[in-house]
């Protein structure tokens, strides 16, 4: 029932809840997309691409795949990347973040916007981006996750309680989700004016 009610949120309203979401923070996005340094040649992944919010805002010289699971989603970024000139070097497929049907090793870069909070199994999902970005690779998570040793906030747990049997989480540590990977994070900077969402910069070893 609780994932029915994610698919169906997905569906629905995120769509267009997501942009709105992500106006206040698009000034931090932007400037971690920016400190990932795509080259030339690179193969970027983007689980949870969605409305294509993030797919528009990575150079034209790389080569993109962004992946959702929801068909409105996929048909929005699709009309969008065709307007913004973007659907030459950019492709969305529906596939389900938690078994990627990819190969080992076959990613430069991975992005991970808003994703891990909504994913169904965060753990399972990283583990799948992780085995499919080359050594070497570096994957952006930029969130609203937690570290080991902090609390969730007296605000975050009940908003929490609430939200995750729709479609989010707001109380996901990414120590726990990351924990047995051969990852490090490297860099954490803040996401928004107040740190509550992140940009967590990790390396595949």
């Amino acid at each position: 029932m609780r994932n029915f009610v994610k698919l169906l949120s997905f569906n629905t309203f995120i769509p267009f809840f997501y942009p709105a979401l992500m106006l206040p923070i698009d000034h931090y996005r932007k400037k971690a997309f920016k400190k990932m340094d795509f080259k030339l040649g690179d193969k970027v992944i983007v689980p949870g691409s969605g409305a294509g919010h993030d797919l528009t805002i990575i150079p034209k010289d790389v080569e993109v795949v962004g992946i959702d699971i929801s068909d409105v989603m996929i048909g929005i970024s699709k009309i969008k990347l065709k307007a913004y000139g973007r659907d030459k070097n950019v492709v969305v497929k529906k596939m389900d973040a938690e078994k990627l049907p990819l190969g080992d090793n076959s990613f430069d870069k991975a992005i991970l916007s808003l994703f891990l909070t909504v994913v169904f199994d965060p753990k399972k999902a990283f583990a799948e981006i992780v085995r499919v970005i080359k050594p070497g690779g570096k994957i952006l998570v930029f969130d609203h996750l937690f570290r080991k040793g902090e609390l969730p906030s007296i605000i975050a747990k009940p908003i929490d309680s609430v939200l995750k049997y729709s479609f989010a989480s707001v109380t996901r540590n990414i120590d726990e989700i990351i924990e047995g990977l051969p990852v490090v994070i490297e860099e954490v900077i803040p996401g928004d004016p107040v740190g509550f969402v992140k940009s967590f910069f990790i390396v595949k070893q």
